[in-house]
């Protein structure tokens, strides 16, 4: 299994709605595990977890 953190900018007032959308989301073969709001350059991080790292780029 393939994890991977993914930092997203997100518009402004639109962080919660995100972390909403995002928490268990399936993607292909991958699937969000967790997503948090944060204060740094970026608004969110997802970690994302895929079977291989073909799959992860899907």
């Amino acid at each position: 299994m393939i994890q991977a953190f993914v930092f997203i900018e997100a518009e402004p007032g639109r962080v919660q709605e995100l972390v909403d959308e995002l928490a268990g989301m399936k993607l292909a073969a991958s699937g969000s595990k967790q997503v948090h709001a944060v204060t740094a350059r970026c608004d969110l991080i997802a970690l994302i977890e895929s079977p291989d790292l073909p799959s992860l780029g899907d």
